[in-house]
């Protein structure tokens, strides 16, 4: 499964990038550092999954997953946020999440949530 990994943080999307390289059946296809950046790498690079941050500067995590849409609506994307309220996954969702993750979530839950979004759609 191939993986774009999106936050606006570079030393945890690196940690992030690092810890899901270890898991034999994910290939990180790409890394971006914002909204902006994530649309494009999305088109490019053609990840099975992105993996988002819902908060970011440059353009939110939701307005950055319709444009992905927009381009590819089968295109699976996961929210990870440390706003891990229930109203927000609730409008995430709404919004086309096929998945959602808080951050500080274990990477072997966050790995079965990639999996039943890649499902999804797969």
């Amino acid at each position: 499964m191939r993986v774009l990994v999106v936050d606006d943080h570079p030393t945890f999307r690196q940690a992030l990038r690092t810890a899901l390289e270890l898991v034999d059946e994910i290939e990180i296809a790409g890394e971006a550092g914002g909204g902006v950046d994530a649309c494009r790498e999305a088109e490019q690079v053609a990840p099975d999954v992105v993996l988002m941050d819902l908060s970011m500067p440059d353009l939110s995590g939701f307005d950055a997953m319709q444009r992905i849409h927009e381009r590819d609506p089968d295109l699976p994307v996961v929210i990870l946020t440390a706003n891990a309220d229930p109203d927000v996954e609730a409008e995430a969702r709404r919004a086309g999440a096929s998945g959602f993750v808080a951050k500080g979530t274990r990477l072997d839950d966050i790995v079965i949530v990639l999996h039943e979004a890649a499902e999804e759609t797969g």
